[in-house]
């Protein structure tokens, strides 16, 4: 009887690996549920390999199960786990950065006041070529970022279309006085600074948000044009409620359901709105016949519409160059890879790196590579 319990338990894991593999292909407007499912396929596949070790121990050939579903699932497997280590030795070429910067800590939300320049002496550090920034932040008094990032960093060349801009004039000689200027400007959105030449600029129209949105950049890179696309794909929205449930989830293991409810209505929401999103950003990158980048927070796993969308003829760092689960979500419990960098097949990858400091809740992205 506990055999067949066993038996029945490893089908089912089986069955719901495979179910999750599905998400990469279904489009969340048509199932969503699926999305929840492919959320899912680390977990469900460290199962399946459980499953897969009792039966080797006990050299039953059961073993077989977990097996097919371990083979019919390595497409996603390679992607959500690479095998590759790092030579640093081989950080030659052109040098990458692409980080969620979350407004350079704008609301003190790490509670260090030093926080904004800290990053800003991290990618002094690194000193990438190229630097793609998502919910990047600028005002025209103390967080001038722009300006910092031309005039100090040495980015000479940028494109920063504001996706949420927000103008206070002031109302009385005193605000005129402390403001020093007659407006004070607030700028969110993508943002891409190079030391390279860009060369033309444009926008993909997303239609279904105001603060998620991408940019590209063509950049003449060592004398050859290449579009590079800065994309920050919808985000889920999280308030303190929401991430007060999570913390308490992961501390605690206690379940907060009407949270939880929350949370899900709000990912559901999310997926829908990213895989139309991803739809235009595939139809630009299919249409563009020259050499071609495409990197940012995609805000979604490599089981996802959104990633598969958008990866078709494209070449992942991650998978060429990375090494374990490659998470970018900065979170002690995380094993979530959710920002990308991705590639032209003639562009060879010469090294990829994550640099885990909890600076931003993102970790930034550094990848070398030459044309």
């Amino acid at each position: 009887m506990l055999k067949r319990v066993f038996i029945f338990l490893n089908v089912l894991a089986l069955l719901v690996l495979l179910l999750s593999c599905l998400a990469a292909y279904i489009d969340p407007k048509l199932f969503w549920q699926f999305s929840f499912i492919g959320f899912a396929f680390p977990v469900v596949l460290v199962i399946n390999f459980l499953f897969l070790a009792v039966w080797l121990l006990k050299r039953s050939k059961l073993g077989f199960l977990p097996l097919l579903a371990i083979l019919l699932s390595w497409k996603f497997i390679h992607a959500t786990f690479a095998f590759n280590f790092l030579d640093k030795s081989k950080e030659t070429g052109i040098r990458l950065m692409t980080w969620n910067v979350k407004s350079f800590d704008l609301y003190n939300w790490t509670h260090n006041i030093e926080t904004r320049r800290k990053m800003m002496d991290l990618i002094k550090k690194e000193n990438p070529d190229v630097l793609c920034l998502q919910e990047f932040y600028s005002n025209n008094q103390v967080f001038h970022n722009v300006e910092f990032l031309r005039d100090t960093l040495g980015y000479k060349y940028c494109y920063f279309p504001p996706a949420v801009e927000l103008v206070k004039t002031p109302r009385s000689k005193l605000q005129k006085t402390l403001w020093r200027s007659g407006t004070l400007d607030q700028q969110w959105g993508v943002a891409t600074f190079s030391k390279f030449p860009i060369t033309d600029t444009g926008r993909v129209d997303f239609g279904n948000s105001l603060a998620n949105s991408c940019i590209y950049t063509d950049v003449n890179m060592e004398g050859k044009n290449v579009r590079l696309y800065n994309v920050h794909f919808q985000s889920i929205h999280l308030g303190y409620d929401d991430y007060a449930a999570i913390d308490s989830l992961e501390e605690n293991q206690q379940t907060n359901w009407g949270a939880m409810k929350n949370i899900m209505r709000k990912m559901k929401k999310a997926y829908i709105k990213r895989s139309q999103q991803a739809n235009s950003v595939a139809a630009q990158i299919d249409a563009y016949k020259g050499t071609q980048i495409l990197c940012g927070d995609f805000n979604d796993v490599p089981v996802s519409y959104t990633y598969n969308a958008v990866s078709k003829s494209l070449d992942d760092a991650f998978i060429e160059r990375g090494f374990g689960f490659g998470a970018t979500f900065a979170n002690k419990f995380s094993i979530f890879r959710i920002d990308y960098a991705l590639f032209d097949p003639d562009i060879q990858i010469n090294t990829y790196r994550i640099i885990r400091k909890e600076l931003s809740d993102h970790y930034p992205v550094l990848v070398s590579f030459s044309l």
